[in-house]
């Protein structure tokens, strides 16, 4: 029987209840209502309090629970891509020690075999018509993948950057090329790391379900099979046809794909798993999954025992 490789998303539950651990973040509001200064020190703190958490905490939580994979909290930095403020790396007063956190705990993942990914929020859409959109978008990406670097991990699909491309359910085979296109040439835009990283993601509604993402884009980016959005949002053929056609796109690379199950048929994430489910087993050789239960590394802990 194949090893589960399972992944984390973001925040430990077992952790949170345990030992109250947690991210910090801060407000545009927050930061604006004190002297610069003073909300830097603020800001660089709960930044180095983000990076050590990963590092001290949840890194080797996994390590002892068997659990191989993590995708990074977007929001480690906050604020850090808030045009409006000015901000820079090196505007933290910690800066240097972020940077020492994530890069032991890149090493621990590397020495520990915890792959890791990352997953920019829906709002970063590169096709969009708006400039101002695009801009923003890029500057998010390559500050994503700016945290990956910081960890160390490779230029490349093993430390993958999973994107929504967030688009109208009404478009015509003529809007769908001219999306390609603007979402080509807006990745090429971005830095080198967002270019070897990036993946694209079937949605939970609209357009972009598992045929049109594999018709329009499976020769431009890897493409990551979300079971869930493929319930709510369905192709043509069973889940396990797009996990095969979806892994193709990967090349030498393990795919890194997601697993929920849903509440009432919705794309609302159930707290935990009703059973061990047959996707994750059937294709647990050549993927792995990030789960996105609620309960997190509870549920994946259940699913792990259950499959032992």
């Amino acid at each position: 029987m194949h090893q589960l490789r399972l992944g984390l998303v973001c925040i430990s539950e077992v952790l949170k209840n345990s030992r109250k651990v947690a991210f910090k973040t801060m407000t545009r509001k927050q930061y604006l209502s004190m002297p610069r200064e003073r909300a830097l020190q603020i800001l660089s703190a709960r930044t180095l309090h983000n990076a050590s958490t990963i590092r001290c905490d949840i890194l080797p939580h996994l390590s002892a629970v068997g659990i191989s994979h993590y995708r990074v909290s977007s929001s480690m930095f906050p604020l850090v891509t808030d045009k409006t403020l000015g901000l820079c790396y090196d505007d933290l007063p910690d800066m240097q020690l972020i940077r020492d956190n994530l890069a032991a705990a890149g090493q621990f993942a590397r020495v520990n075999n915890i792959s890791i990914s990352c997953h920019p929020d829906q709002y970063n859409v590169l096709a969009s018509y708006s400039e101002d959109v695009v801009i923003n978008s890029i500057n998010e990406l390559n500050h994503q993948s700016n945290v990956l670097d910081m960890m160390g991990l490779p230029q490349d699909l093993s430390s993958s950057m999973c994107l929504h491309l967030n688009a109208s359910p009404k478009f015509k085979i003529e809007d769908c090329l001219g999306y390609r296109q603007r979402f080509i040439d807006n990745l090429a835009r971005c830095n080198d790391g967002v270019r070897a990283r990036l993946v694209l993601e079937n949605e939970d509604k609209g357009f972009w379900n598992c045929d049109n993402l594999y018709a329009f884009f499976h020769d431009v980016r890897p493409l990551v099979f979300d079971n869930l959005h493929n319930a709510c949002n369905p192709s043509e053929y069973v889940e396990d046809v797009y996990a095969i056609m979806f892994s193709s796109t990967w090349r030498q690379h393990r795919p890194i794909f997601h697993w929920s199950e849903g509440i009432d048929g919705t794309s609302k994430h159930a707290r935990r798993a009703s059973h061990i489910p047959e996707i994750v087993k059937n294709n647990g050789d050549i993927c792995t999954w990030e789960v996105e239960l609620k309960d997190k590394d509870y549920a994946i802990l259940e699913i792990l025992e259950k499959f032992s």
